[in-house]
């Protein structure tokens, strides 16, 4: 007996509305933006510079303060309302790993402002402040 075609494409379509996709944010478009990173309510809190290179779907960043925050590279996507990264670095033991650029984010884009947030709940909440520089096109 031969699978019927309109069954087969069903079939396919249902598979693929049910994977995982990884999407491109509706409002950051591609580009390097700077600004600072901060993890607030702890104490001595440092404010580090930054920068990081959006080309989707890939990151690279640098902060002015070793691995506060620790940037390197990776992916992103934007799933389930939340910036969400991959950090592809390889990292000692020596050093808070929450300081990872990893997992989800809550984000604003506004603009050319881009301002993205974790909290971890214990007071600690990560922001990074970034806006993107103008294009040399």
């Amino acid at each position: 007996m031969k699978p019927k075609p309109f069954l087969l494409l069903a079939l396919m379509l249902s598979f693929f509305a049910c994977s995982k996709s990884t999407s491109r944010h509706p409002g950051l478009p591609d580009g390097t933006y700077t600004g600072t990173f901060q993890r607030l309510h702890q104490e001595n809190s440092q404010l580090a510079a930054v920068s990081i290179k959006f080309d989707f779907p890939n990151w690279t960043g640098y902060s002015n303060i070793n691995r506060y925050p620790a940037l390197g590279s990776g992916t992103f996507r934007y799933l389930n309302d939340a910036l969400t990264f991959e950090n592809a670095g390889v990292w000692t033991a020596d050093f808070d790993w929450t300081l990872i650029l990893k997992d989800a984010y809550i984000d604003q884009v506004k603009d050319d402002s881009l301002i993205f947030s974790k909290s971890y709940g214990n007071g600690w909440i990560d922001i990074y402040r970034l806006k993107k520089l103008p294009s040399n096109e």
